[in-house]
């Protein structure tokens, strides 16, 4: 089995390039919402959502920041990760007008921990599956 190509998309000043964090990064500047516009571009160009696009609780989302896994696919177009994105935009706009966070040391600490637990959930799921 042909290893895929995994990408995160992040607006997360802590997460970049680096031995530890072996997969690409596309950096997103703004919100979480530009996080899941950019992810549903991608989504249209043949790539993949792995990650739920929303975070497991109401005040993580009103954080100011989040990540997202991605992988690339042999499809142009993942529907359903793109109904998924749609969904999770429309969550975080109603959540987001109630209350905004600043950007803070702590939310990209969680938002970090969230990406890592994704990508060792994603890691057992392919071992898995081989």
């Amino acid at each position: 089995m042909a290893e895929k190509i995994l990408q995160i998309v992040t607006n997360n000043p802590e997460i970049y390039w680096s031995p530890e964090m072996p997969y690409g990064v596309v950096s997103v500047e703004g919100d979480p919402i530009d996080v899941l516009d950019r992810t549903e571009e991608l989504l249209q160009h043949g790539w993949r959502l792995l990650s739920a696009p929303l975070p497991p609780n109401v005040p993580i989302m009103r954080g100011p920041y989040r990540s997202l896994v991605i992988e690339e696919s042999d499809r142009q177009y993942d529907k359903e990760g793109m109904i998924a994105i749609e969904k999770a935009r429309e969550r975080y706009l109603i959540e987001r007008k109630r209350n905004c966070q600043e950007p803070q040391e702590d939310f990209a600490l969680i938002d970090r921990q969230m990406l890592q637990r994704a990508l060792r959930d994603i890691s057992i799921s392919y071992s898995s599956s081989s």
